[in-house]
């Protein structure tokens, strides 16, 4: 089993991560939306979940950043248009390093507005900085704007797949179901 990725394929560990981070997204994505839009009954309970899911994303963004920056990417199947290649790596550096950076920000923000994030186990996060107003809208209009700068990114990573799966119908799907495929 080969454990990094190469110019041929994703290492099983890049396929696992991806579908973990994938799944991790969607449930910050709709508890991020809902602490934000939702009654504020339960609002503290979606930032309660929303921020375990953050910590857990950014020490598995962090290392699949890591692995992303050190290995080879994989090459696309087929003839692709190079345009479409420089987007979709844009879109894929852009995937990578907004579930690391989202969090800090995430953190950054609550520190400024004083406020503790609490994991199970009654485990505390230090505070990265002393409450501060300004700090903290910043923070939030960042954290705002990269969450839906991360959502379009995303859409159009799924754009993608749809388009390789449905359109070209070539095996870019399958070889991220772990599938191995011919370039």
């Amino acid at each position: 089993m080969k454990l990094r990725d190469t110019g041929l394929g994703f290492s099983p560990i890049t396929i696992l991560i991806h579908w973990i981070v994938a799944g991790l997204a969607a449930w910050m994505i709709w508890s991020g939306l809902s602490a934000t839009y939702g009654d504020a009954g339960g609002k503290a309970g979606m930032v309660y979940l929303h921020s375990i899911a953050g910590v857990v994303i950014f020490i598995i963004s962090t290392y699949r950043l890591w692995a992303r920056l050190s290995s080879y990417h994989p090459l696309p199947i087929g003839s692709p248009n190079p345009i479409e290649v420089m987007v979709s790596r844009s879109v894929a550096v852009g995937l990578a390093l907004a579930p690391v950076l989202l969090p800090l920000d995430g953190w950054l923000m609550m520190s400024a507005a004083g406020k503790a994030i609490t994991l199970p186990g009654g485990i505390v996060l230090p505070a990265l900085i002393r409450p501060n107003v300004e700090v903290e809208q910043v923070a939030r209009l960042l954290h705002k704007i990269g969450a839906y700068a991360f959502m379009a990114g995303l859409a159009l990573h799924i754009f993608g797949a749809v388009k390789h799966h449905f359109v070209l119908k070539n095996d870019t799907v399958r070889r991220m179901l772990g599938k191995r495929v011919e370039l």
